[in-house]
């Protein structure tokens, strides 16, 4: 078993045992022998790591359809599902989305703990307390601006994480012959939604990134095309089971794509986790495959056919300019016209992600359109790292905007690393 699969293996069990924790709590006192033994074991679990790990910690990120341990998607089983997301939804209303554990933590300190959720549990208000002997409570707002735009941030990076080892995953069950579920896929787009439109920019600067040695997996390019088409959806006005069937047919094409499009829905109609979703997002694989063949097909397909054009031009074999982008998309057979002006309008002269050169500064990595969307913000390149944030009025037209950032993006310290 590799590193990341023990891990996650382990971050099951712990939460599994901080949630039998915590809803002991919903009718017993801290002190109850229920609760102690409960207690006793999640103390077990967390010094089973602690003992192997002393001066590490343990960050438990919860969300609504997700849950992380150290920045790592925990693969939820669907019987554990609905028990964790009640867990999350009381922790949510008591203002902590993020326990964080070191190796101080006492069975003292996680009774202090027991007794502050019953608290707040029972009489229906915030955590007051929120650091322990070895514990922290913290808050994840991730879907307001202000201060919870580093929050924000992460949440993005982690889905974007998460979908190349959801893909990984798929892709061997599938050549090992089994039919996986699309549950996780399912909960993975509906938070990505949620926040594609606020966090936009992080998306495009990840999947406008390129790789350090200049390669891209197929699983890299098609996490970057599925959050770009739900983005590029989203602003178009897309209703959320469009964004849904658009987000889940780019990962479902990682199984069916030269599949003849008339035998894209047999390939696929095993696949009965999609529930009610299932029927448009069949039509909106076989749409895209259409597409890719040159055929009339649906505009969710014509447009996940430009988005793979756009991200397969970005992450080529060398860097693309955006005068190469336009050219890639305006040869794209299969979509029409309007779809392709969508794109490179949404692009604009100066793409968020993109590298450009200043006159006064020179490089510069062009970070958003600023409050008002119309003006342009950098930072500047350093060979160490990234500039303030500032406005630009002085881009040297005559030199090319280049997409060849290698440059993680990130608010401010810590560095938020994206691994692939």
């Amino acid at each position: 078993m590799n590193e990341k699969a023990a891990l996650q293996q382990y971050g099951n069990r712990l939460v599994n045992n901080l949630q039998v924790y915590l809803r002991s709590l919903h009718t017993h006192d801290a002190n109850n022998d229920i609760v102690v033994r409960a207690r006793d074991s999640l103390k077990d679990s967390l010094a089973e790591h602690f003992e192997a790990e002393p001066q590490s910690t343990l960050q438990i990120q919860l969300l609504p359809e997700e849950t992380f341990i150290n920045n790592t998607l925990l693969p939820i089983a669907m019987q554990d599902f609905e028990r964790i997301k009640e867990l999350t939804k009381e922790l949510k209303a008591m203002g902590v989305g993020e326990l964080i554990f070191d190796s101080a933590v006492t069975p003292e300190s996680l009774s202090e703990f027991g007794a502050m959720f019953f608290d707040c549990f029972h009489y229906r208000k915030l955590m007051e307390t929120r650091s322990f002997d070895g514990i922290q409570a913290l808050e994840l707002d991730y879907s307001v601006t202000g201060s919870a735009e580093r929050d924000s941030h992460q949440v993005v990076v982690w889905l974007f994480s998460g979908l190349l080892d959801g893909l990984e995953g798929l892709k061997d069950l599938v050549e090992e012959g089994h039919k996986p579920t699309m549950v996780p896929f399912m909960r993975h787009m509906r938070l990505l939604i949620d926040l594609s439109f606020e966090r936009g920019n992080v998306v495009r600067h990840m999947c406008f990134a390129r790789q350090q040695d200049g390669s891209s997996s197929t699983e890299h390019r098609i996490a970057c095309r599925t959050f770009l088409a739900v983005q590029l959806g989203q602003i178009n006005g897309m209703d959320r089971s469009d964004l849904m069937a658009i987000g889940l047919a780019s990962i479902l094409d990682a199984v069916t794509k030269g599949v003849e499009p008339s035998q894209v829905i047999p390939t696929l109609a095993p696949y009965s986790t999609l529930s009610d979703m299932a029927p448009r997002v069949m039509m909106t694989v076989r749409e895209f495959e259409l597409a890719r063949r040159g055929r009339k097909a649906g505009r969710k397909g014509q447009l996940l056919h430009a988005v793979d054009a756009l991200v397969g031009a970005v992450h080529g074999e060398s860097s693309a300019t955006l005068d190469d982008v336009h050219a890639e998309l305006s040869g794209v057979t299969g979509v029409e016209s309007i779809v392709v002006d969508a794109i490179v309008s949404w692009l604009g002269d100066a793409p968020i992600g993109a590298i450009a050169t200043s006159k006064t500064m020179g490089d510069v990595l062009i970070f958003d359109h600023g409050e008002d969307g119309e003006t342009i913000r950098c930072r500047e390149l350093f060979r160490d790292g990234l500039g303030d944030v500032k406005a630009v009025h002085d881009l040297d037209t005559s030199k090319p905007i280049r997409f060849e950032s290698q440059i993680d993006f990130e608010y401010d310290a810590p560095v938020l690393d994206i691994e692939l």
